[in-house]
């Protein structure tokens, strides 16, 4: 696995998988491109009669369908997701010029959910697999994944693993304590945490 040369792992980061769309919609983007290349040679008779002009829209719609084809192929090429023992990146290449890189720590993960919905999706096993981070106000959606039900259950086993070789209280400085109170207190809200402060407090008592 190789992953693009713009993504740099960090220290003991260690790549874990990566991803991308199933290959039924490269297929269906590539339709267009499809299209308009049997277009041209079904009306090839009628357009090399117009003489040059003919020739000319004949070359025209040789080189727009190739056009549109490499651009499918690009753009799909593009989108990657990738797991590795420390985070999850997600590049989406939503055109020729625009791609936007999305990079979460395992540990401000809060929930992870798949679904399948559709016939064709149903029918390919693909569906869409949603991260929703520990403010509930964000998430990371991954479209037309195979198998998104093994991808959740790789993201929660990775997530459960990271947090339990980095929940040793004793090594922690105060700074990262006062960060795991805030997860804490994010993940099970604020009512519940205050509950369970009570609680602490009053068995010392």
């Amino acid at each position: 696995m190789r992953l693009p040369r713009n993504i740099v792992l960090g220290d003991d980061e260690n790549l874990v998988a990566f991803f991308r769309q199933k290959e039924i919609v490269l297929v269906l983007n590539l339709l267009p491109s499809i299209v308009v290349v049997v277009l041209a040679f079904f009306f090839l008779y009628p357009l090399f009669s117009l003489g040059n002009k003919g020739t000319i829209l004949f070359g025209l719609m040789i080189a727009g369908g190739l056009l549109l084809g490499l651009r499918a192929i690009f753009i799909y090429r593009g989108k990657i997701f990738i797991i590795t023992n420390k985070r999850i990146i997600d590049l989406d290449r939503q055109s020729l010029f625009k791609k936007v890189v999305s990079s979460i720590l395992l540990t401000d993960i809060k929930d992870v959910y798949y679904q399948i919905k559709g016939f064709f999706p149903t029918i390919f096993g693909m569906g869409t697999v949603n991260i929703i981070l520990n403010d509930a106000r964000a998430k990371i959606e991954i479209l037309n994944i195979n198998n998104p039900q093994k991808i959740q259950q790789l993201v929660l086993d990775l997530k459960n693993q990271q947090l339990n070789n980095s929940f040793d209280a004793q090594n922690l400085s105060a700074a990262e304590l006062i960060n795991l109170v805030k997860k804490i207190k994010a993940g099970i809200g604020e009512e519940k945490f205050q509950q369970l402060l009570g609680d602490e407090l009053n068995n010392e008592d």
